[in-house]
């Protein structure tokens, strides 16, 4: 893959443009083509930016440059935009919050059967076939793997697939298989349908599940040649990562629809971060505008500790309840997503309250038994309980 030229001009209307290997062709990797391509910012921020780049990646597609630039407002300063937030390392201090450039968010030695297959729940394992994405989430709860220039993790690679296959062979309490990463789709139609294939004939009736960032990045992704495997291979369900309502565009919504034809399941997962998506204004248009296409919020992930950019992405769970509670019941229950905390060893679900003697409690009113609660208008509720 090659940077773009500082000079070059992206024409949306090329043909080319919607090619998604031209996209990853003409990626941007370099702080001042970037820059040239919004219009410039300051020296401070630049420095900062480059200063990140030393030991981290940036990878931006055309197509993503080109929605920021859509929905940029003049008066508005780029470092404030939802979507240009998520994949340029703009921040200052990134170790003083939690990102160490060592520490594991979410995998543990004893988890990892190999390289690329990771055992945490009982009943499904993770693998990890790729180790790069389109662009690159600046706040990736896998790092380590995905952001490092030096990344210790070991890529993932014909043998170790099938090495990870007969892992899973010889557990039979696996009941699903789900495809991750990085971003699994940045393997080539014909090797998703080599690892695919080589499920599917050996259990037709595990389910298997496939996550990608993909269609934010880079909707041009889902060709016809991967919808037809897809299809072949009957991948139970799909999980499509967004972040803001601004990703969902008519390129997004297309690509999705294309997957729903095949797959039983869609879903999203929504990373929770401040200065993105902490607003109920925002997380509202998003669960609707994502039910609206037939996408169910699936979770809310409150953001992890061992991520870059923990000074600038990191809100308090107290705000996502709060958020979350002014939702609940003001929106569809099916637009709702469960609100989760990713910790190393495994999902908690958050409460919508803080207090659980003020959100519901028994209590004894003349000689009755009442459950009692609080309810989303914020009035107390009695609910006789005998």
């Amino acid at each position: 893959m090659k940077n773009i030229s500082l000079t070059k001009v992206i024409d949306p209307t090329d043909n080319q443009y919607h090619d998604w290997k031209w996209q990853q062709r003409n990626i941007y990797r370099d702080e001042q083509a970037l820059r040239n391509a919004f219009g410039g910012w300051s020296e401070d921020l630049s420095h900062k930016i480059n200063k990140n780049l030393q030991n981290k990646k940036m990878q931006i597609t055309p197509y993503y440059v080109q929605l920021i630039l859509n929905s940029k407002q003049d008066n508005v300063s780029i470092i404030e935009h939802p979507l240009w937030r998520q994949v340029v390392p703009f921040w200052d201090n990134d170790g003083i919050n939690g990102y160490n450039g060592e520490t594991e968010n979410w995998e543990l030695n004893s988890e990892m059967k190999t390289p690329i297959c990771q055992h945490k729940y009982d009943n499904r394992v993770i693998l990890r076939i790729s180790n790069t994405c389109n662009s690159y989430c600046q706040f990736c709860f896998e790092a380590l793997r995905t952001l490092e220039k030096k990344s210790d993790k070991i890529s993932a690679s014909h043998d170790l697939f099938y090495d990870a296959l007969e892992y899973i062979k010889q557990t039979p309490q696996i009941e699903e298989v789900i495809f991750s990463g990085g971003d699994p789709l940045m393997l080539s139609d014909e090797k998703l349908e080599e690892y695919l294939s080589a499920i599917r004939n050996w259990n037709n009736d595990i389910l298997i599940r496939i996550h990608s960032r993909g269609l934010t990045f880079n909707p041009f992704r889902i060709t016809d040649k991967l919808i037809q495997t897809l299809e072949k291979y009957k991948v139970n369900s799909f999980g499509v990562h967004v972040c803001h309502y601004l990703e969902l565009s008519k390129d997004f919504i297309n690509a999705v629809m294309k997957i729903q034809k095949v797959v039983p399941i869609v879903f999203s997962n929504i990373p929770f971060l401040r200065g993105i998506n902490d607003n109920e204004q925002v997380l509202h248009k998003l669960f609707i505008d994502l039910y609206k296409i037939g996408v169910k919020p699936y979770y809310l992930y409150h953001f992890m500790p061992f991520s870059p950019g923990a000074t600038e992405y990191k809100t308090s769970i107290k705000e996502g309840i709060r958020i979350m509670s002014v939702l609940k019941r003001r929106i569809s229950n099916i637009a709702m997503p469960e609100y989760v905390l990713p910790h190393i060893k495994g999902k908690f679900t958050v409460p919508l309250v803080s207090n659980y003697e003020d959100y519901g409690k028994f209590e004894t009113i003349d000689d009755h038994q009442y459950y009692t609660f609080t309810n989303w208008h914020g009035e107390k509720c009695f609910w006789l309980d005998e």
